[in-house]
């Protein structure tokens, strides 16, 4: 587990040929989406597991070097879990959208309600960053996707798949998710008007 954290560090601080200056420039605002770890589906809020709590705190490993400026997670507890650990090293609090308890169309958000209602307000919150930002962002498998196509990331067609290393989603939903619990999502965006860049890794084996 160790040598899985160590080679993923590796491979966030020397980042593919071509975008390590980026990320290192002032004007860039960089995002990092995880999705949760493994959840205790007995609990009625679906919480993270003693092993997702421990693949959080990898994850937290991982990144440790990594000086983020906002924290943020969809409204699920499992979401706010992964992150939480990060955050509390960097003393930042951990923005849940949509806020829990707070109503949307008339109903209260919990943890029952789905997480693609997460969608429009991370959209919303990361798409008025400031410029050289650098944030982390806790998500679902239902949402990342949607989130990230928000952000400019087009979507495949039947005539036009995603390629490998291309900035390209496959779907919008769950249905292509890959599976996994240890999905790391780097999203570069060097400015408004330009595209901006994808980086799809794993950050450790099963721990």
């Amino acid at each position: 587990m160790r040598y899985a954290a160590a080679l993923a560090v590796g491979l966030l601080v020397s980042p593919a040929p071509g975008i390590g200056q980026n990320l290192q420039g002032p004007h860039t605002t960089v995002i990092y989406f995880v999705r949760h770890g493994e959840v205790d589906p007995t609990l009625p809020t679906s919480p993270l597991s003693e092993v997702g709590k421990l693949r959080a705190r990898t994850f937290a490993r991982t990144v440790g070097s990594v000086q983020f400026t906002h924290v943020f997670s969809s409204h699920t507890t499992r979401a706010r879990q992964m992150v939480e650990p990060v955050a509390e090293n960097l003393h930042l609090p951990v923005q849940q959208l949509p806020r829990p308890g707070e109503k949307v169309d008339s109903a209260v958000v919990s943890d029952r309600t789905p997480s693609r209602a997460a969608v429009k307000p991370l959209v919303e919150t990361l798409r008025a960053l400031p410029a050289g930002s650098t944030a982390l962002v806790g998500v679902n498998s239902d949402n990342i996707y949607a989130i990230l196509n928000g952000l400019g990331v087009p979507a495949a067609t039947a005539g036009n798949p995603c390629g490998k290393g291309s900035t390209c989603v496959p779907c919008l939903t769950n249905a292509c998710f890959p599976g996994g619990e240890d999905q790391l999502w780097i999203l570069i965006v060097i400015s408004p008007a330009a595209p901006p860049r994808l980086i799809e890794l794993r950050y450790g084996a099963t721990p």
